[in-house]
């Protein structure tokens, strides 16, 4: 039996349809809600034996917070109108207990960074003690939690606090504040030409990226760094120390060499020598010398001969 026309477009949708790229979606977005940040602190509490937190107006402060670090790109507890985190939840309504004029019992926790998920984020608060406390306090049953996305960059806020269960404590914010800017002043090149900088509270690490002229990818790289988070007291590597390159030196052409002959080794002859033969007087050859005394003698024969007949004819 052939297909029909509308079993091959059903077939052809749901071939197409784009649930990978929904799937992909949802896994990138998975931990950018404030609400997947308190599931994943709630779960690390279930693993340490403790009760999750609660969610109350604490949500509000956190994710405001959160906004504003991300406008300043950077990490900072205070607000832009300088109030701290306890004093932004009792202006908020919500009644701190303990010691107001020590905090109470109040704590934030901040973090950001490139691709960082909420877990991620837990992670790095696993780092050290307060912020652990943050998360795994027994003093502290609410929490407010915020997140703040550019592009790839996430922003996390963890408030966590214990309430009186009444009325607010009495909180007049102060009547202007102006949060301190830090100011990056480039290091000199030590001897050798490298460069470093010891991060300082409220240090980002695009703000230092601008200052010393070097992409935020190449100090990652540098300094082995998998996300944008660094914390004070930090020794980032902004230069390696300088490596001279060898300079080939420029050839010259040089003539070839004269060849000096070894010295010729003359025997000397230990024999006795042989007395020269004589020399004979310069004069004409022997064959020539005997040839004329034979045609003298003849000659003087017949001389003789023609002497001895004249004087026969006389007589």
């Amino acid at each position: 039996m052939l297909p029909t026309l509308s079993t091959i477009i059903l077939t052809l949708t749901l071939s197409f349809s784009p649930v990978a790229a929904r799937t992909e979606s949802v896994e990138a977005s998975r931990f950018s809600t404030a609400y997947d940040l308190i599931d994943a602190v709630s779960s690390l509490r279930a693993a340490n034996g403790l009760p999750p937190y609660t969610n109350s107006i604490l949500m509000g402060i956190a994710q405001g917070q959160a906004e504003y670090n991300l406008s300043i790109g950077t990490v900072t507890h205070v607000s832009a109108d300088g109030l701290r985190p306890f004093q932004r939840a009792l202006l908020a309504g919500y009644p701190v207990a303990g010691d107001i004029s020590q905090g109470g019992f109040f704590s934030e926790n901040i973090v950001y960074g490139s691709g960082l998920t909420a877990e991620g984020a837990v992670e790095i608060w696993m780092g050290d003690a307060p912020h652990q406390n943050t998360m795994l306090s027994g003093n502290f049953q609410d929490v407010g939690a915020g997140v703040a996305i550019s592009g790839n960059t996430y922003f996390y806020v963890l408030d966590a606090g214990l309430s009186t269960g009444g009325v607010p404590a009495a909180f007049t914010p102060p009547p202007s504040y102006s949060p301190p800017v830090a100011t990056l002043i480039p290091n000199t090149p030590n001897a050798d030409g490298s460069v470093t900088y010891i991060v300082q509270p409220g240090d980002i690490l695009g703000a230092i990226s601008q200052v010393y002229d070097i992409s935020v990818a190449d100090l990652r790289a540098l300094n082995n760094l998998s996300t944008d988070i660094i914390y004070p007291k930090q020794v980032l590597i902004i230069r390696n120390a300088y490596t001279p390159t060898a300079t080939q030196p420029t050839a010259t052409p040089t003539g070839r060499p004269t060849i000096t002959p070894w010295p010729t080794s003359t025997p000397t002859s230990t024999e006795t020598p042989v007395p020269p033969t004589p020399t004979p007087s310069p004069g004409l050859p022997v064959s020539v010398a005997r040839g004329s005394v034979i045609a003298i003698v003849v000659a003087a024969l017949v001389i003789s001969a023609l002497l001895a007949l004249l004087g026969r004819k006389h007589k």
